[in-house]
């Protein structure tokens, strides 16, 4: 089997555990048909602080592999509508860089990405997951972020789909505990 098709296997896996870890996770508040689901920097401060280590996977274009290397994150307390945490690569310190949330006035977007999914998870991690229009490996496309948020757990999730095609693939994920 081609490294394509094994690295397109291994995006549907990862794919369906995670639609599978959302099923059946009801909504954290009902959803106006009006204004939809909504985000407040609240929902953010229970992962701020330090200790939060875990891996970065990310799909490498020029290999076509999944590639995963070791992440530490700092969350700054919210301050604002913006929240500030800082990404280190232990071993790799050229790449550490600091990153932005920032929710948008009314709540709706995160990064200029609506707001298109809010749930709680029977274990109270928070799940908002955004939608937008942009462009990855300069192609426009779709963009699904994923942000899982609790007190042990704190993952950020980039799914793309590009244009002309059906399907999105994770491009890269954070995953990280503490």
């Amino acid at each position: 089997m081609c490294i394509l098709a094994l690295m397109k296997k291994s995006l549907l896996v990862a794919f369906v555990v995670l639609q599978a870890a959302c099923a059946g996770v009801a909504p954290d508040h009902p959803v106006d048909a009006q204004t939809g689901p909504v985000a407040s920097s609240e929902d953010f401060r229970i992962v701020a602080g330090s200790g939060w280590k875990g891996h970065l996977s990310y799909l490498d274009y020029s290999s076509e592999a999944l590639s995963e290397i070791p992440v530490e994150i700092q969350v700054d307390e919210p301050s604002g509508r913006t929240l500030v945490y800082a990404i280190r690569y232990p071993g790799e310190t050229q790449y550490n860089s600091e990153e932005k949330i920032k929710l948008s006035r009314d709540g709706r977007k995160l990064n200029g990405g609506l707001i298109i999914a809010r749930k709680r998870k029977d274990n109270g991690d928070l799940i908002l997951v955004t939608t937008n229009q942009g462009k990855d490996d300069n192609r426009r496309a779709d963009i699904r972020m994923t942000y899982t948020i609790g007190s042990t757990a704190f993952s950020i999730s980039k799914e793309v789909r590009l244009e002309g095609e059906s399907d999105y693939f994770l491009r890269h994920q954070y995953s990280l505990g503490r």
